[in-house]
């Protein structure tokens, strides 16, 4: 008798991965076999594509999706170093359908002018994963993990100057003081330190990976089984509609307001993925 054995999550992600591993041409061609962007790519993305530059979706869309794909998967950091490697690959020319390498200007445009488009293509891929995770685990699928984290900026107060010079003339003031061991002058530099940064109101100080930096703030939201559901900027608009969850600095201790932050910003978070989910 033959028996079957049901493929699980773990199982498909380990055949990738060892693909991913050892062999990234063979990795390109499941890609191109399984990913099908006529059915990822909402209608109205396409045409918005076409009414904003005249050309059809398969002659710039795609590649230019494909390419953030890569970039995505191969843990590529910045834009100008993806454009290295799809110059000196054929095979990720191919596998992206470049004739030519859009310069670093194209995908700072593709990504700004589309992004609400982009936006859209996530939240549909959630509508069109969803009765996959059912289909695996019902019970994980049904499930919601709600969690806060941060995209450091380049702004001056992440520069470790800026920490050590105020922690430096903290020291020298406990010194100059005679205060004792229980004046922390870390502590005291992470309560004098601004909120948020100087160049824009929205990079706040955060505590992510056990330091304190000054970050764009999202919350994330997954199912049992890791699979991401939902992303959340608190960009100015949120901020404006839910000032309640900016929490100005309580006590001298990152891991207290982090707790404190992430309640208040669980409720309306919540209240957003129902309305997308309906």
């Amino acid at each position: 008798m033959i028996t079957y054995k049901q493929l699980s999550l773990a199982d498909i992600f380990t055949d990738c991965q060892n693909k991913f591993d050892n062999d990234k041409y063979e990795f390109l061609s499941i890609l191109e076999q399984t990913v099908d962007l006529d059915e990822i790519v909402p209608a109205s993305f396409a045409l918005h594509f076409h009414a904003s530059t005249g050309r059809p979706c398969k002659h710039f869309l795609y590649p230019m999706l494909r390419a953030l794909l890569l970039q995505l998967i191969f843990s590529i950091p910045t834009t100008s170093l993806l454009i290295v490697f799809l110059k000196y690959s054929q095979e990720l020319r191919d596998f992206c359908g470049f004739d030519v390498v859009p310069d670093a200007s194209k995908f700072t445009r593709f990504k700004q002018d589309f992004l609400l488009d982009l936006q859209v293509m996530f939240d549909h891929m959630v509508d069109l994963t969803e009765p996959i995770c059912q289909k695996i685990d019902k019970q994980k699928a049904s499930m919601l993990l709600f969690d806060t984290s941060g995209i450091e900026a380049w702004v001056t107060e992440n520069n470790p100057k800026y920490a050590n010079r105020i922690i430096k003339q903290l020291k020298t003031f406990k010194k100059a003081n005679g205060l004792d061991n229980s004046y922390d002058p870390y502590k005291a530099a992470y309560s004098s330190m601004p909120s948020h940064s100087s160049a824009n109101p929205a990079i706040r100080q955060m505590y992510i990976n056990g330091h304190f930096c000054y970050a764009y703030k999202f919350s994330i939201v997954t199912n049992g089984l890791g699979i991401v559901r939902d992303i959340c900027f608190y960009n100015k608009n949120f901020i404006k509609s839910h000032p309640e969850i900016i929490i100005e600095k309580k006590s001298d201790s990152p891991d207290e307001n982090k707790s404190l932050a992430d309640a208040k910003a669980l409720i309306p978070t919540s209240k957003r993925h129902s309305l997308l989910s309906t």
